[in-house]
């Protein structure tokens, strides 16, 4: 009888005492006696608060990945965003709060500045509080941003 085998496969989990006896041919009475005698179930609970805690900081660690990700990406909305406000203040003084047509594409594309400061104010809002801002969040000036 291979009782190592039997072991890391109990201690590596998914399976019962009863079924691995029933799975090697074995009595579940002989099998159960020696996981005591040699604490198997110390070992299996020992295995599973392991891969628990690995598994928690993989995801704590993905989780500040991302969170850094999108920081970047809201930095970069933003800067974009105010340096296309100041463009269209330099360029159109006058129209300021008002609508600013911009040619993209080919296209004429219309823009004000309460739409600007509107998602800027999402994304400061969401930034100040440690969110991440999604597509649907830049996606009123989806065009504007484009070649960001």
């Amino acid at each position: 009888m291979n009782w190592r085998k039997i072991k890391a496969e109990y201690i590596a989990g998914g399976i019962s005492q009863r079924k691995l006896a029933e799975k090697y041919g074995i009595s579940a009475s002989n099998l159960m006696r020696r996981a005591n005698r040699e604490a198997w179930n110390k070992r299996r609970e020992a295995a599973e608060s392991k891969a628990i805690a690995k598994t928690e900081q993989r995801t704590a660690e993905k989780t500040a990945e991302i969170a850094s990700d999108n920081a970047v990406l809201l930095e970069r909305a933003k800067t974009g965003l105010l340096r296309r406000v100041v463009d269209m203040i330099e360029h159109y003084p006058a129209t300021s709060a008002a609508e600013v047509k911009t040619k993209q594409n080919g296209a004429i594309l219309k823009y004000s500045m309460k739409d600007i400061a509107a998602v800027l104010s999402v994304l400061e809002d969401k930034t100040s509080k440690g969110q991440s801002a999604d597509m649907e969040d830049l996606s009123p000036l989806a065009e504007l941003l484009r070649d960001e």
